[in-house]
């Protein structure tokens, strides 16, 4: 039996590294080829060590290359940004390329994030505290029901060129991902360690409005699995796993405030003398919008925001994640650490 050709779209970043390992570390692994789109020769090294092919390209937005690497694989799982549709696009028109040319079965998954269900209630635009299940709610229809975000187009390009085109798609929303990564380049995430180096840079840490917006988490490892899960069973031909409008999928093992983050970063800080209090400052959009590249809309939805879900279909298929709200509360100080070497 061929291998499986797999490309991977962010094999050097925090999410698309992690997934990487897992799959090389999973019961299938031998089943798999395993290509990566990368940006320079450094990168194309470290994963020539791990056994994985290069294609270089200089951005998403060639998407001629996208499109060609896709065509020449019959799985393609995206994880190098949410937010741009085109190359989104580009990839399932290169899946079905391939599947008309060779007859070959292709899939797609997408990585999305859990800041399509942010809303914006310090700012007073929209109040949403309710949660949503990828098990009984119909997310695209709210996908597409909500205003122009970047991932929500993202996603409904995704959905629509699958279906136009008869590429089975899934989508993979994750909330606040921590924890060290397992992949060769990137290991740390992003929200708590960008508000952990404002607060470095202020010597205080800052909540922004009361903090009290409610957002999930899930630690990176075991995010990573429910990639290699979905992947498996689409291999292995399961009939209950949903693509399409239903092949959207959350990762959620707990809860937190992001007053809770703000706090756990302070004290984290304090502890280590990086800040002279344990104290927390409360900031408007507006004073943090840096944060954001001076864009208060995406600041409030990713970093203030209410976005709360439940990963009920991902739990139903399989995925068995092991940590939860007290390994979160717990990670500060690893965020802090590492976020603390690239002020020496």
């Amino acid at each position: 039996m061929s291998q499986t050709k797999i490309l991977i779209l962010g094999a050097t970043g925090y999410i698309g590294g992690s997934i990487l390992t897992d799959l090389q570390n999973s019961k299938n692994a031998s089943q798999y080829s395993l290509s990566a789109l990368v940006r320079n020769q450094e990168h194309a090294s470290k994963l020539k060590a791990r056994g994985v092919e290069s294609i270089f390209f200089k951005s998403l937005d060639d998407l001629d290359i996208v499109k060609k690497a896709a065509s020449e694989h019959d799985v393609v799982i995206n994880s190098a940004s949410a937010s741009n549709d085109k190359a989104a696009a580009a990839i399932v028109q290169g899946l079905a390329e391939r599947k008309e040319r060779t007859g070959r079965a292709v899939n797609y998954i997408h990585t999305s994030g859990t800041s399509i269900l942010g809303d914006q209630h310090i700012s007073g635009k929209f109040v949403d505290r309710r949660i949503y299940s990828d098990a009984t709610d119909d997310i695209y229809a709210y996908e597409k029901g909500r205003g122009p975000y970047g991932q929500r187009i993202t996603d409904i390009v995704v959905i629509e060129t699958g279906e136009k085109l008869n590429v089975p798609t899934c989508i993979v929303v994750p909330p606040t991902i921590y924890g060290e990564g397992s992949g060769p380049v990137a290991t740390i995430s992003q929200q708590v360690p960008n508000l952990a180096r404002e607060a470095i840079k202020r010597k205080q840490a800052i909540v922004i409005g009361k903090g009290d917006g409610i957002w999930n988490h899930v630690h990176i490892l075991d995010l990573a699995p429910l990639y290699t899960l979905l992947l498996e069973g689409i291999l292995a031909g399961r009939e209950d796993i949903p693509s399409g409008r239903k092949g959207i999928f959350f990762a959620e093992t707990g809860e937190h405030t992001w007053l809770d983050v703000s706090r756990g970063i302070a004290e984290a800080l304090y502890a280590l003398g990086l800040v002279p209090t344990n104290e927390v400052k409360e900031v408007s959009l507006a004073e943090a919008a840096h944060i954001a590249g001076g864009k208060e809309d995406l600041l409030e939805v990713t970093l203030a925001s209410n976005s709360r879900s439940r990963a009920d279909l991902s739990r139903k298929l399989g995925w068995k994640p092991t940590r939860d709200d007290a390994d979160f509360h717990k990670h500060y100080d690893e965020v802090i650490a590492a976020v603390a070497q690239e002020f020496q």
